[in-house]
């Protein structure tokens, strides 16, 4: 027995079902049990949208497998790049990879900020004939160049992070290609630095590094 509005709603029970001293006589409301046929209809009614559910997770899913796929694509690109740089390198060189955004974090001036980064590193490049430098900046679209001993690259893609995981995977390429040479990570972000010290890079701030 259910009460809705004052008002008693009885489905398939006994007219003798209910509670002694009550009477619900002038607003009794009663509903006949559900058919065989509407507990089915139900159940393929609550089937379909779980069904429906589960095809939006599904989607989501694969649009992020797609755009993990990309992005490992555009990395692998770029990385490749930065592998024949560091293959020109002498073994007294040492590639380093800079961490652009990091680098200009908070600046209110972001492109006289990123030219300053890149006048800083051809500076340091000018004191170190046997390196060359990498700066890797996040960006909407993949893309860099190369001037000399320096290349800048864009990541590409969406989302926090890309210059670090770009970083990563190029030093997880090394690794597993059996690289030799110095590799440096310029960042402040420790997160990244404990990632990049595992894969086998040397790391510092950049405070430490700008004051050489």
């Amino acid at each position: 027995m259910i009460e809705l509005d004052g008002k008693v709603v009885l489905s398939g029970r006994s007219i003798h079902d209910w509670p002694p001293g009550r009477n619900f006589m002038p607003d009794l409301i009663y509903y006949p049990p559900m058919t065989a046929q509407q507990i089915m209809q139900d159940l393929h009614v609550a089937r379909i949208r779980a069904l429906k559910d589960e095809v939006a997770r599904l989607k989501a899913e694969l649009a992020r497998a797609r755009e993990e796929h990309d992005s490992l694509r555009r990395h692998f690109a770029l990385a490749l790049l930065a592998a024949q740089d560091a293959e020109r390198i002498g073994p007294d060189g040492t590639l380093l990879i800079v961490d652009g955004w990091n680098a200009i974090l908070g600046s209110e001036n972001v492109g006289g900020q990123r030219d300053r980064l890149t006048q800083l590193a051809r500076a340091w490049l000018a004191a170190h004939p046997a390196d060359r430098a990498w700066i890797v900046f996040d960006g909407h679209e993949a893309n860099g160049s190369a001037e000399g001993r320096l290349r800048v690259s864009y990541t590409g893609g969406t989302g926090a992070h890309r210059a670090d995981r770009l970083v990563c995977d190029y030093l997880r390429m090394r690794r597993y290609a059996g690289a030799s040479g110095n590799v440096t990570v310029v960042t402040n972000d420790k997160d990244f630095r404990k990632e990049a010290e595992r894969l086998g890079a040397k790391t510092e701030g950049i405070g430490e590094w700008t004051r050489k």
